[in-house]
């Protein structure tokens, strides 16, 4: 039997995860594009399937399966996140460098210093606030603008382009060829102006690799490349951020714990991430050769769809999986992929995080939401998981 994915649900703050959890470890579905293949839901066997070169990630060979559309954002031509080895190891080496935990690490006072600048003006604005517009969108935007070295002055215009693409299933395939296009054409703009006049940020580093030594970085790569960066840099953090307060605020004993102890903060992100992350499902992949998984055989040329957020629920890998739990430990959830793919920015968003968290918690007493949980509407499956907006509320101190 094939059935169609994602599936519908009842709730829209349910994550798919949660659904998909439930699911066989493999099931037959067709995909908004038509095209069918496999589902993965087990632990195991998505961890391996992230990791092992027999599943592609390059999906452009005429009549290779997609995910929506062809041409969708998980087909781009010149993407990194299409890309299998050498193309994919040659553009990662060039932007390592500026991710390693070490380099993150030294971004810690810069990142804490924005998150107060936030938190004085939402002070200042008093309750309620949107927490998605005056904390969870404009810290990470502030970060990655300053990494790449774009002007966060523009930050509305890309985050009019990036929302569409981030967010396929709730706009026209017009809409959203029309948002990449914008989103190439901005970039372009700022390369040149990098051209003219190089600075310190990482944009400049990958202007002067691909006019230095061509054979590195095409320049259509290195636009496509950019534009990644700035969308995966702050989309997701947003989410992790905004997704982190609804949880914690519809558990009120981890949030009391959270807020009491500063050393369950590192663990409540990684819970967060496992429980209800922003990537809750993951890009299709097609097997170049057979392959058998614990859960059945998976022939060459089939689609696979291995599932981020239902792995995350996994009763084998996370006893107790339903239970949103920030004292979980020894629990390497899957959120921020594995193997090749993995996360070029994880140790910059597990920072953003755990600095979010802590600013907030720290700075705003009582802080929960302002509307009930069942208020806030939710982005739709096959985007960046999370919430439109967080409106929120906190004790605030009258005066005379």
């Amino acid at each position: 039997m094939t059935a169609t994915y994602p599936a519908a649900k009842d709730d829209p703050a349910t994550p798919m995860g949660a659904i998909y959890a439930e699911y066989p470890p493999m099931s037959r579905v067709v995909f908004p594009s038509g095209c069918e293949g496999w589902l993965v839901t087990r632990y195991e066997d998505v961890r391996l399937i992230f990791s092992d070169t027999r599943f592609s990630r390059n999906l452009l060979a005429p009549g290779a399966p997609c995910l929506i559309e062809p041409g969708d954002f998980s087909t781009g031509e010149h993407s990194i996140l299409n890309m299998d080895p050498p193309d994919h190891t040659r553009l990662r080496k060039l932007t390592a460098q500026a991710f390693t935990v070490r380099r993150i690490a030294g971004l810690r006072p810069r990142i804490q210093q924005i998150a107060d600048t936030l938190l004085r003006a939402m002070a200042e604005h008093g309750p309620p606030v949107d927490l998605v517009e005056m904390f969870a969108f404009p810290l990470p935007t502030a970060v990655m603008c300053e990494i790449l070295g774009v002007p966060y002055e523009g930050r509305e215009r890309f985050r009019q382009w990036s929302r569409v693409i981030v967010t396929p299933m709730a706009y026209s395939p017009a809409d959203v060829a029309q948002a990449r296009r914008d989103g190439a054409d901005d970039m372009a703009a700022l390369v040149a102006v990098k051209r003219e006049t190089p600075g310190e940020d990482l944009l400049s580093v990958l202007v002067h690799a691909r006019d230095e030594d061509g054979d590195r970085l095409t320049e259509a790569e290195l636009i496509d490349l950019a534009t990644q960066l700035l969308l995966a840099g702050h989309e997701t953090t947003v989410s992790l951020i905004a997704t982190g307060i609804v949880l914690l605020a519809g558990h009120p004993d981890q949030l009391a714990a959270l807020r009491s102890d500063p050393s369950l903060t590192e663990g409540a992100v990684e819970e967060i991430m496992r429980f209800d992350g922003p990537a809750d499902a993951s890009l299709l992949r097609v097997a170049l050769e057979d392959v058998e998984l614990s859960a059945g055989p998976v022939r060459r040329g089939e689609a696979v769809l291995a599932h981020t957020g239902a792995a995350n629920r996994d009763e084998a890998a996370f006893p107790g999986a339903s239970r949103f739990d920030i004292r979980r430990r020894n629990a390497p959830q899957l959120g921020f992929g594995h193997g090749l793919h993995f996360c070029l920015g994880a140790a910059l968003a597990r920072l953003e995080g755990e600095i979010a968290f802590r600013t907030l918690l720290d700075g705003l007493p009582g802080l929960d939401l302002a509307v009930p949980a069942s208020a806030i509407a939710w982005r739709p499956p096959l985007s960046i998981r999370g919430p439109e907006a967080v409106p929120v509320t906190w004790a605030t101190t009258r005066r005379g």
